[in-house]
């Protein structure tokens, strides 16, 4: 692959964030086209101003969906396999997409076919669910990261995209699918809008309703092309939501994105603005398009008042806390990865992603940030330059400017808390990407044109407690690189939400202070070594920190988690990619007759169950697929109300219970290698749970 089309990777993903954000504030139908002009006029950026932008289905699905292709191994999947994707990563009823009732989400009622047991693509046919559900917008709106893993390959962009739209849509909503995502795949070898939209033209039927509204309104373009609100009202006269229902429909969506394709100047900015002042799916739509302009002209036509608020981050709203903290760059890399092996090519060096589980910032994106923040710039500068790197292709370069002591912190957010949100949109629930015990290393040089002692404290702020734990300081030499490196401490038993660097410059003449401090090089590695104190934990998003639930309950309660389920259920936290990994915990069950400590949990499909499991009796058990295989059981007297030291130990391919210290079952299986740490049922139940440890299993 050209090393230029792995830049438009992540400038793709780019452009659909924004798009994204730009339209999510005004997606509610209370903003019609009419409120849209008159209230905001010509718009020019963002509506409005985050602390951290929530969750939204519309990146939840191009990210989450996309493991169907990633747990294959990234060279193929079934119809089948992508159903079996939405019911292992998505909580049933809350997040990942919109619940709004069978009859009207189209989505809502295609996960509810799954889970009744009704497999893809009859989960999302016009037989099961009629013509006006399978039609809705849903079937293009979660494709873009299939364009953007077939880069110059719009066959195939289409195919895995209709692949996936079918566990929801049908009919004209998979024409939607593949045609957005061959536009995608398309751009990274178009010169031109036209271009792009003949190439997604050419991955649908010459006779489908699709095609007539792209026909139509690039007729209309030609005939009127400097009025883009003439050819809105155009749109809504001969393809609105009258003639098409269900209030979310494609085809008049699509008459919308191929309008501001057009109109929108060969500007990404100017393209998502357009999307967003003609009203409908305002968020959906203005994100397809940005993909297809960040693809089409790279980085350098992503407009800095869209790019930098991103700075770099996203939430979702999986079913895993530690997936939900997504890191851009990084994810670009792992797509150009995934492009590269279905293309049957070696991956540069330069673009690999860190070891899963593990966080590697090196900035070799163009601009790139890697989420990293500034708490002070009054004083201070924070960008990204190219060349004089520790290592690749650029660093950041952080300026001081200012009289002295000049501090500032220097952050990114190991996990976030419900604070930093202003609402709650798509219900995000978080794991942090940082533990006690793991290895936490920065590169920096300092070059000062005034000459400045600079010392340099790297910390840990804690999420309940919001006090900061201050490591070691170094004080930086000047002109060279040094690694500043620290172990995470322990936090008794809460979380780290921010992890940093304290910069501090001493003029030798003061007061004033000018300089520069290079970032390069972050990581986080090792193993980690953590408690769950239950006893100061919060409710947030609905769900009690740092846990993750899905087909069930879980509240605090007297200072511990007490989790009840109708039937199976989980509760997920930790590193998605944790190994050999050791769990324990107090446990009572106060009802039912199955309890137990989940290891290698990689969704709500697929995780080993370690615990109670019936009258008198313990089990290791693997579920795969929804479905409960025992691989050891064995006698043991237990009682409901009495507590018990519970310890599970997944080290290779042996899976360990242990309770009250003592083994009482083992088990081989290869089946997981990793994954996420947690409690489950096998049945209706409750239980309650005191402090958990978690810790990696090592040699030592």
């Amino acid at each position: 692959m050209r090393d230029q089309w792995f830049e438009k990777i992540y400038a793709g993903f780019l452009g659909m964030d924004a798009g994204m954000r730009l339209g999510a504030p005004v997606e509610n139908p209370w903003w019609t086209y009419e409120r849209l002009r008159d209230y905001f006029g010509d718009i020019r950026g963002y509506l409005r101003e985050y602390k951290t932008h929530p969750a939204d289905d519309d990146i939840n699905g191009p990210v989450i969906f996309l493991r169907a292709l990633l747990d294959s191994g990234g060279l193929d999947f079934t119809e089948a396999a992508a159903g079996e994707t939405w019911l292992n990563y998505t909580r049933c009823g809350c997040g990942m997409f919109w619940w709004g009732g069978e009859d009207v989400s189209t989505e809502h009622r295609a996960y509810m076919n799954l889970k009744r047991g009704l497999s893809a693509p009859a989960s999302g046919s016009i037989a099961q669910n009629g013509v006006v559900a399978a039609e809705q917008i849903g079937g293009q709106i979660f494709v873009d990261t299939w364009g953007l893993v077939c880069p110059g390959r719009p066959e195939q962009a289409a195919a895995f995209a209709r692949r996936m739209a079918s566990v929801s849509h049908d009919g004209e909503g998979l024409h939607g699918a593949a045609f957005m995502a061959a536009c995608v795949a398309a751009a990274f070898i178009s010169g031109s809008v036209e271009e792009v939209i003949d190439a997604g033209l050419r991955q649908i039927p010459a006779d489908c309703v699709y095609r007539q509204v792209v026909d139509a309104v690039r007729a209309f373009h030609k005939a009127h092309p400097e009025d883009f609100r003439a050819c809105r009202d155009y749109v809504d006269r001969a393809w609105g939501n009258d003639r098409f229902p269900g209030g979310y429909h494609i085809i008049p969506n699509a008459g919308i994105c191929i309008l501001a394709l057009l109109y929108g100047e060969n500007d990404l900015g100017r393209t998502i603005e357009v999307s967003c002042m003609c009203g409908f799916d305002t968020d959906c739509n203005a994100s397809n398009v940005g993909t297809i302009m960040g693809v089409l002209h790279g980085l350098e036509g992503v407009p800095g008042r869209y790019r930098r608020p991103i700075n770099d981050s996203a939430v979702l709203s999986s079913v895993s806390g530690y997936l939900n903290m997504l890191d851009i760059p990084t994810f670009a890399k792992e797509l150009g990865e995934t492009a590269c092996r279905l293309r049957g090519e070696p991956v540069p060096a330069w673009i690999a992603a860190p070891p899963r589980g593990e966080l590697n910032f090196n900035f070799a994106f163009p601009g790139s940030t890697h989420g990293l923040e500034l708490s002070d710039r009054a004083s201070h500068e924070l960008r990204w330059v190219s060349g004089g790197a520790h290592t690749g292709r650029g660093c950041l370069e952080m300026e001081i400017d200012g009289k002295s002591p000049a501090p500032a912190d220097l952050f990114f957010k190991a996990c976030h808390i419900r604070a930093d949100f202003n609402d709650e949109r798509y219900e995000p629930v978080f794991s942090p990407r940082v533990y006690p015990g793991q290895r936490v290393s920065c590169w920096l040089r300092s070059c000062q044109v005034a000459p400045a002692a600079i010392t340099v404290t790297p910390f840990v702020t804690r999420a309940i407690a919001g006090d900061r734990i201050d490591l070691p300081a170094a004080v930086l030499p000047e002109g060279e690189w040094v690694q500043v490196a620290f172990s995470v401490p322990d936090l008794e038993g809460d979380q780290a939400h921010d992890i940093g660097w304290r910069i501090v410059i001493a003029p030798e003449e003061p007061p004033w202070a000018y300089g520069k401090v290079y970032i390069d090089d972050i990581t986080v590695s090792g193993a980690m070594d953590y408690t769950i104190d239950m006893g100061i934990q919060r409710m947030e998003f609905g769900q009690p920190t740092p846990f993750s639930v899905n087909d069930g309950e879980a509240v605090l309660a007297e200072g511990a988690l007490r989790f009840c389920t109708g039937g199976a259920g989980q509760a997920f936290t930790g590193n998605y990619y944790a190994r050999d990994t050791a769990l324990e915990a107090d446990v009572t069950v106060a009802a039912g007759v199955s309890a137990g400590l989940l290891v290698r949990g990689q969704g709500c499909r697929r995780y080993y169950e370690l615990g109670f499991s019936g009258g008198d009796r313990v089990s290791i058990a693997r579920w795969d697929g929804g479905r409960r295989t025992e691989l050891a059981s064995g006698a043991f007297h237990w009682e409901n109300g009495k507590t018990y030291r519970l310890a599970a130990e997944a080290r290779e391919e042996t899976l360990t219970l242990c309770i009250g210290g003592e083994t009482v079952l083992t088990a081989r299986d290869g089946r997981f290698s990793y994954g996420m740490a947690g409690v489950c049922h096998a049945g209706a139940g409750e239980s309650v749970w005191g402090n958990f440890h978690i810790r990696a299993c090592t040699d030592g």
